[in-house]
């Protein structure tokens, strides 16, 4: 039988068929395969460079494409608490055998944040089968940061073999150091044995001489060689910080794409933010003061409104409906502005209201002069109250003036549109949801893309193609990218309130005047005339500011003065005829929930290795406790595939 048998991708079914007779053979092959033979040479000069010759001979007990070799590149240190580093160049395979592929790949184990790193060698072609042949593989290479110092002498202390191999027949050892060899130890077995090998001894030229036999899978060789000090000029472990995230978010790439990722993000948040205040900003008449309308066939300069503009402030309502006034300035219709419309229409005379008081929830409406609604909203919610009763109307559960609370919405809304007040009108709730619903979806795909992305760059962050920093630079590319999207949807975002124009935002200074009025104007600053019933008259307003407690507050300093009338306002009913017994947070607070709908209803690689850091660098086969198996630096193992 040929003793290689070169496949292609054509002829894979050869290889399957191959595979199952030598499988169905009579021999029990070992499937891990054995090395009849390893042979060492170790020779270090004098720069601390030690130049390595492997020579494996292989019985593959079967089919193989060829050997796998592990080095060990970087292990923890626990005399200095670092990580110890080995450098390894000038990777090279040759073999004696015919037609027997060389050819080389290399894999990386151990991740940025691994303190136990190594690199696998596979030797072989994936395309061609070693078929029950010994094959004899010679590996050179060339490796730094092996030798460590006591101080009274220099040592090479060395798992030559590594733990991660099949058994070994014969394993032989050699070592040649500048100086000869002072002494030498050999330990063999499990890592942490302290069996020393076959034979450990120095020849003529003082070179170091180690065998060992029979060793079992997962066995170790590790070999001390003593060295007068001074020879070597790199005589010490080359020590680094332990891996750790501080110290990959050191590394260049990490630190470069922080610092790009930050300009980005602050740059994108820069023109996310310009762009919603250009979309969104409300449009002011450039030529007039805030709060003032241009006089009819005047055409003021029309521009964005500049950021701090002072709102001077107003003692008198707007000439404008409650409700317009408040959806104006909020951007949004509240079930409170409903209450407002309705004491609105109480002081007009439309309606009485049965006002609530403590320990009595009993709130009713009661119908005195539908012409007194003179406002579109006005008008379309007292038609909506008695629709179906002539006089009475009991609210008091919570719901009972959704419909009232629709109507004024809508109209409020139509009549805001007609007076052209927004540029673009504020969200509904139904589109606000929607709005929310396309966010996540954006965010979704976005999360999508960010995995599908991890799926085909990380597999090759392993191979270190892309840099020990690389997986963490990915992480730089959410904060942009996320930015991008809040610049996207702020604009959005911020609209939802739509943007007022020109005439919009000067009703709105007008009605934000007012309220800075009624929130900061003491008890002895209010001005009216005497006998006028300013309670009655800007109690809608506060309501719909939400400052309906405040101002009763100020109203009684008023009737404690002598300034306001004690007897309860004509349209107010079950106050025994007192202001005293108002209570403005429980009527508002009363209306708010009957405009309210019931709650049942809607409104709106680490890769593993062989390593064993052993001692550590300050460890010694010569002194303290002596040596064993694994105590040395390197290691590794090797394997066939």
């Amino acid at each position: 039988m040929t003793p290689l048998l070169k496949l292609r991708v054509p002829a894979l079914l050869a290889a399957v068929l191959v595979t199952l007779f030598v499988a169905a053979g009579p021999a029990a092959a070992d499937p891990a395969g054995r090395i009849t033979d390893l042979k060492i040479n170790y020779r270090l000069d004098t720069a601390g460079v030690l130049h390595v010759q492997e020579t494996f001979t292989w019985d593959f007990g079967g089919i193989a494409h060829g050997m796998q070799r592990e080095l060990i590149t970087r292990e923890p240190d626990p005399t200095t608490g670092k990580d110890m580093v080995y450098t390894i160049s000038n990777f090279r395979v040759t073999s004696p055998d015919p037609d027997v592929s060389t050819k080389v790949s290399t894999t990386d184990n151990g991740g940025p944040l691994d303190r136990n790193r190594s690199t696998v060698y596979r030797i072989g072609d994936p395309g061609q089968l070693i078929m029950n042949q010994p094959t004899t593989y010679v590996i050179n290479y060339d490796e730094t940061g092996t030798v460590r110092t006591s101080g009274n002498y220099d040592e090479l202390y060395w798992d030559a073999t590594g733990a991660a191999n099949p058994a070994i027949d014969e394993t032989t050892i050699t070592a040649s150091v500048p100086g000869g060899a002072q002494d030498v130890r050999c330990y063999a077995g499990p890592v942490g044995s302290n069996a020393p090998c076959a034979g450990a001894a120095k020849d003529t030229t003082r070179a170091a001489q180690f065998t060992a036999t029979k060793l079992a899978a997962g066995d170790n060789v590790t070999i001390g060689v003593k060295i007068k000090p001074g020879l070597i000029s790199d005589d010490h472990p080359h020590l680094v910080a332990r891996a750790s995230f501080g110290q990959v978010l050191k590394t260049p790439v990490t630190m470069i794409s922080g610092v790009l990722s930050l300009l980005i993000t602050l740059a994108i948040i820069g023109w996310g933010l310009l762009r919603a205040r250009r979309r969104n900003t409300d449009r002011r008449f450039l030529d007039l003061p805030p709060g003032t309308l241009p006089e009819p066939g005047s055409q003021p300069r029309i521009g964005p409104s500049a950021i701090g503009v002072e709102i001077p402030v107003r003692f008198e309502p707007p000439e404008t409906p409650v409700a317009e006034a408040a959806y104006l300035v909020d951007g949004r219709y509240s079930e409170r502005i409903t209450a407002a419309v309705l004491v609105s229409l109480a002081v007009s005379g439309a309606i009485r209201i049965a006002a609530p008081q403590q320990g009595n929830s009993v709130l009713g409406v009661d119908l005195l002069d539908k012409g007194a609604a003179t406002g579109a909203v006005e008008s379309a919610v007292v038609a909506e109250l008695f629709r179906k009763s002539h006089d009475r109307r009991d609210i008091a559960h919570r719901g009972s003036l959704v419909g009232e609370a629709r109507t004024a919405r809508r109209v409020t809304l139509a009549e805001v549109t007609r007076r052209g007040w927004f540029d673009r009108m504020p969200s509904n709730p139904d589109t606000v949801s929607a709005s929310g619903l396309t966010t996540l979806i954006v965010f979704g795909l976005l999360g999508l893309g960010a995995l599908l992305l991890a799926s085909v760059v990380l597999p090759f962050w392993p191979s270190g193609q892309l840099g020990p920093g690389f997986p963490f630079a990915i992480f730089f590319i959410i904060p942009p990218v996320l930015a991008l999207v809040g610049a996207v949807l702020l604009p959005l975002w911020r609209g939802t309130r739509g943007r007022r124009s020109a005439a919009g935002r000067a009703m709105a200074d007008q009605v934000t005047g007012f309220r800075q009025y009624l929130a900061t104007a003491e008890a002895d600053q209010l001005k009216f005339e005497e006998g006028e019933d300013i309670f009655s008259r800007y109690l809608p307003w506060a309501i719909a500011f939400d400052l309906a407690d405040r101002w009763q507050r100020l109203c009684q300093q008023l009737v404690r003065s002598g300034r306001l009338t004690q007897q309860a306002p004509s349209w107010l009913g079950n106050l025994n005829g007192t202001l005293g017994a108002f209570d403005a947070a429980l009527l508002t607070g009363s209306l708010a929930t009957a405009a309210t709908p019931a709650r049942s209803s809607g409104f709106s690689s680490s890769g593993s290795s062989s390593s064993s850091s052993g001692f550590g660098s300050g460890g010694s086969s010569f002194g303290g406790g002596g040596g064993f198996s694994g105590g040395g630096g390197g290691g590794g193992g090797s394997s066939s595939w």
